[in-house]
């Protein structure tokens, strides 16, 4: 469309041109049979016509042929519309190729690192501090100077479910059953750490409460049993646990 219009403007330039140019004179063929004038006596000196300016031939611009029609900004602006979609979904397809597949590996990896942790949680000093902060009743968090281990306390409920859930998929698709047998190992010792630390707690909280109510000394004694009973079996416990992480960290 432009230069369709630069033609016609150049067309128009030319015409102009061509209308102020000044046609030949034309010469008679016939032979002049009149005498040649009186040569002594000079003619009398003529004055030529006023020069003029040559015409302008150049045309104002057209402002209509000079802007962009507006059917093509449709077409650039749909055209840009298309070239935005098009990196949008290549990134898309980008991210989502980069993502790493779950495998048995995945779940391993998952496992033993949340059930690395309750390992460190679950010990001898967060049954004691469980125990006597039921019995004092400052178990929530920011009531004693024991914060940390009232966080702690609440995110082993957390850890103990995403450990479970990573174990029990591994054990439902491992490679081979040698893997599935050591997934099902800690799951066991995890569950029995567990269980023996709310033992623990739970018997040191006895043994507060019985001391409070001024017990004969056979209760306090029975008491005081239950919880050494109590911190040996958590002892135990730990141990068969730790050996189960050993052996599931040969999967990682």
């Amino acid at each position: 469309m432009k230069k369709f219009a630069v033609l016609l403007l150049l067309v128009a330039m030319a015409a102009a041109a061509c209308d102020g140019e000044v046609a030949p004179p034309t010469t008679d063929g016939g032979t002049d049979t009149t005498q040649a004038p009186d040569t002594t006596e000079a003619p009398e000196p003529t004055t030529g016509p006023e020069p003029t300016d040559p015409p302008d031939t150049t045309e104002a611009p057209d402002d209509d042929a000079t802007d962009t029609p507006w059917w093509i900004l449709l077409v650039v602006g749909a055209a840009v519309l298309v070239l935005i979609a098009a990196v949008a979904r290549r990134g898309s397809r980008s991210a989502t190729a980069t993502v790493p597949p779950v495998t048995w590996k995945t779940h391993a990896q998952n496992g033993y690192a949340a059930a690395r942790w309750l390992y460190d949680a679950l010990g001898e000093d967060m049954a004691v501090w469980r125990g006597n902060a039921t019995f004092d009743g400052t178990t929530d968090v920011g009531s004693t100077a024991a914060t940390s281990k009232a966080e702690t306390w609440n995110e082993i409920q957390l850890r103990q479910g995403q450990a479970l859930d990573a174990l029990y998929a591994l054990e439902a698709s491992p490679p081979d059953n040698q893997t599935a047998i050591l997934a099902r190992n800690t799951i066991t010792t995890l569950r029995a750490a567990r269980e023996a630390v709310d033992n623990r707690a739970e018997a040191r909280f006895a043994y507060r409460t019985a001391e409070k109510d001024g017990r004969e000394a056979r209760d306090m004694m029975d008491a005081r049993d239950r919880e050494v009973r109590a911190s040996r079996n958590l002892a135990e416990a730990r141990a068969r646990y730790a050996t189960a992480l050993t052996d599931l960290s040969t999967l990682v």
